[in-house]
């Protein structure tokens, strides 16, 4: 079962400065706004508007729309992937671990939908899910090659595999009300696209998940 904070994580509140403080109302706008449905097509004017700065002020703080975005995925999804690799253990196996990450998203999303619709809507600005867990995940995939456990041709596409049906399923979660997938029944799938055994990756998808404690 996931531990869900009473809040969940938004962009880092690091309130020292002025100019903390600006940077951080910048990147809460930008979420605000493209944690909805509706919240693909945002410009750099709506964000402007909602922090209350000007669009010099903006550029001070970031180059273009494009490096905020990158920017505030990596906020958005540090303190989560920061949790799952904590809970992370030598004995277990890298399907165990990859089991654990889908599920734990997957959960995750469903508890707060403006996190997962700010991540959707990121996702198609850049890597799926921000750059430090696209690459946390490519590099899961290249360790469960090596030691044996996945069979699939490299870890580009073992990555793809796996950010892309977490992408897609999450976005299933938002649009389908109570037909909501299962996060046990895509991380099974999953482990077999993988190239899991089939009675192996049954078992460990069925298994408890480990208690996850995101940061704010």
């Amino acid at each position: 079962m996931v531990a869900v904070p009473t809040k969940m994580a938004r962009p880092a509140s690091k309130l020292g400065s002025k100019r903390e403080r600006t940077r951080k109302a910048i990147l809460d706008a930008a979420f605000r706004l493209l944690g909805n449905e509706k919240g693909l097509t945002v410009r750099i004017e709506e964000v402007c508007a909602a922090a209350h700065v000007s669009r010099g002020t903006f550029y001070n703080y970031f180059t273009s729309l494009e490096q905020l975005f990158e920017v505030l995925a990596i906020e958005l999804s540090h303190d989560l992937n920061h949790a799952l690799v904590s809970t992370f253990d030598e004995t277990q196996s890298h399907a165990q671990g990859a089991n654990v990450a889908i599920q734990h998203y997957l959960n995750y999303a469903r508890h707060d939908p403006a996190w997962a619709w700010a991540m959707v809507h990121l996702s198609a600005f850049g890597p799926t899910f921000g750059a430090e867990a696209w690459d946390a995940c490519q590099r899961a995939i290249a360790k469960g090659i090596e030691a044996g456990e996945f069979d699939v041709p490299n870890a580009t596409v073992g990555r793809d595999l796996m950010t892309g049906t977490v992408l897609a399923t999450v976005r299933t979660m938002l649009r389908s009300g109570a037909e909501r997938p299962q996060p046990r029944i895509v991380a099974y799938h999953l482990l077999r696209a993988l190239g899991v055994p089939n009675a192996h990756a049954r078992d460990i998808a069925e298994r408890p998940l480990p208690d996850i404690v995101v940061s704010k």
